[in-house]
Formats: structure tokens, C-alpha cells, sequence
């Protein structure tokens, strides 16, 4: 049993506080938020000790899951690692590259568990591509949806796109050689559609559209290898294949397989992981390369509405 502490009660933070009652290995026994009304609500609800100061809740905890704004995760990671506790963090883990690799560091010296809440890798769908991708040459992401005001100051590569970056650079198991990005301004100052060119060092490439500005939810990517087509659906949550003109639905030939809950498959990993039954999915590398990738992406967008860079 692990005696687990949230810390943020925002949207992220309301998933997470509803899937612990369904996982018997965790016990909620701390709960921290800067919003008093909401906190209160939680403490009542759940019965547990409530804190508006997260260091407060480090001795009633063996792991935290950090649900705070992004620009909050560097400070209070860093802290919970030095008091020795496990590390549950919702992406980005930050958005400076040298600290990330920092904290991974922490984590390793203190011989702690963190994970970053990439909650597409445990999409059922996801994880069957293993299985089913041998040689990619184009990978194509599509992440979009209707513009919310509430993360308005939020950049969507670093909260959209980077899912899709995640996956692209794992599928491909390439390295990055160049990146082309273009994205324009809608609704707010940062950019809020996006379409980036990723290229592989094999003339295979991935190209990533996402954008806050439609007004119906996608979630997809297709995959070209040789002579099949793979069309992969997060939101249906089903896979499609094309082989020589013959279609296959893998939802169909294994509905319940992949009719699964992506986040409470990704917070029982991170339970297992903590009590040493399972080993990380990816490697700490790849996560800092999903994170350095993203970065400069964002970093071409910021500077101008196109750019590229070599890598």
C-alpha cells in the first residue's frame, strides 16, 4: 500500500482524485491546493488532511502526484525528490531542458521513481503499435479541438503536441535530423495551430498538426510502412489496418483489449514501478529527447510564425 499526496486539484488533478478509490495499491492520505474553497470541498469529500503549503503534506506521503501549473513542477519535484518521495509529474515536467535532466539525475542518485503523465504511451492502442510497426517511412499526428480560454497562456506544443511528439519519436526509434514548424496566432498572442515537420536521418519523416482553434475534438495518427497503413484512433481508441487494400479493425477483433482507461493504466504503472514490480516504459533518454524536440519546436514558433533547425 503506498500513501500517495496530490498536490493540485485543477482539471489534471480531479482525474487523478477520481481513479484512486479504484486502485486498491494506493491509499490518498494528503491533499494540497492554493485554492482554499477547493481544497476544503476535496478534504471533506475524501477525508484526508488538506494543505494550501505542499511541503506540509511530505511527511504523511511515500509518493506525490504533482497535478500543479507547469511553471510550479521544477520547484516543488525538486523538493519532494530531496525529501525522498516518489514522483508522479503531469507533462511538461518543465519547459527548461537543464532542469529536467536535473531532476532525473536527482531521481537516480536518491534511487526514487518519476514518471511524466505521457497519458497517450498507455493508450491501449498505443501500446499495440509495437506489435504492428517495423519500419515506418511517414508518420502523421492530428491533435486539435475547441479553444479553451483556461489555458489561454499555455503553449500547445508543450501541452498538445508533445503527446504526438512522444509517440513519433518512439515509433520511428530514429534520431531527429532537422525540424520545420509553422503555426499562426487565433485567439491569443502564442501560436494556437501548429504543423510541424519532423525529419528522420532515413528520409522517413513525421508530420504533426494540432491546434485549439476547431471546433470538433480529433485525435489521430497514421502510419506508412512499405505496403500497409496503419490508422490509429486515440479517442475510439481503435486501430485500422490497410495491406494491400484489405482493411482490418483491430477494435474488432479485440474490442475489450483496448476499451481501457489510459490514465489509470498509466497511475498503476507508476504504482508498480514504486513498489519495483515494473521497470520504466521508456527510457529516461527518450523522455529528455521528447522534451528537447518539443522545446524547439516551441522555441521556432516563439521567434517567428515559421522556422527550422537542424539538429
Amino acid at each position: 500500500m503506498i500513501n500517495m499526496g496530490l498536490i493540485g486539484l485543477g482539471k489534471m488533478g480531479g482525474y487523478h482524485l477520481n481513479l484512486y478509490d479504484e486502485i486498491p495499491e494506493i491509499k490518498l492520505t494528503a491533499l494540497c491546493d492554493a485554492d482554499e474553497g477547493a481544497l476544503g470541498l476535496q478534504v471533506i469529500k475524501k477525508n484526508v488532511p488538506g494543505f494550501t503549503n505542499y511541503r506540509n503534506i511530505l511527511p504523511l506521503v511515500d509518493a506525490v502526484t504533482i497535478a500543479a501549473p507547469t511553471k510550479l513542477h521544477y520547484e516543488i519535484t525538486r523538493a519532494c525528490l530531496e525529501a525522498g518521495k516518489h514522483i508522479f509529474v503531469e507533462k511538461p515536467i518543465t519547459t527548461d531542458y537543464r532542469q529536467a535532466a536535473e531532476l532525473f539525475e536527482l531521481a537516480e542518485k536518491k534511487h526514487l521513481t518519476i514518471q511524466i503523465g505521457y497519458v497517450e504511451r498507455f493508450n491501449g492502442v498505443t501500446r499495440e503499435l509495437k506489435n504492428i510497426v517495423s519500419n515506418p517511412t511517414l508518420i502523421e499526428a492530428r491533435r486539435v479541438g475547441p479553444f479553451n480560454p483556461n489555458f489561454k497562456n499555455d503553449s500547445i506544443i508543450m501541452d498538445i503536441m508533445i503527446h504526438d511528439i512522444d509517440i513519433a519519436l518512439s515509433v520511428s526509434g530514429r534520431q531527429v535530423a532537422a525540424i520545420q514548424a509553422m503555426g499562426a496566432p487565433v485567439h491569443t498572442k502564442l501560436a494556437d495551430y501548429a504543423s510541424v515537420n519532423i525529419y528522420f536521418g532515413n528520409s522517413s519523416m513525421a508530420h504533426i498538426v494540432a491546434g485549439r482553434i476547431n471546433h470538433v475534438k480529433e485525435r489521430f495518427i497514421n502510419i506508412t510502412q512499405d505496403d500497409t497503413l496503419i490508422m490509429l484512433d486515440y479517442l475510439k481508441q481503435n486501430i485500422d489496418i490497410i495491406r494491400k487494400g484489405q482493411l482490418q479493425d483491430f477494435s474488432e477483433r479485440d474490442e475489450i483489449k483496448y476499451k481501457n482507461n489510459p490514465l489509470k493504466n498509466e497511475i498503476e504503472h507508476f504504482v508498480s514501478c514504486v513498489e519495483g514490480k515494473s521497470a520504466r516504459i521508456v527510457s529516461i533518454e527518450h523522455d529528455l529527447h521528447t522534451m528537447e524536440v518539443a522545446l524547439e519546436v516551441d522555441s521556432l514558433l516563439k521567434s517567428n510564425t515559421y522556422g527550422y533547425k537542424e539538429f
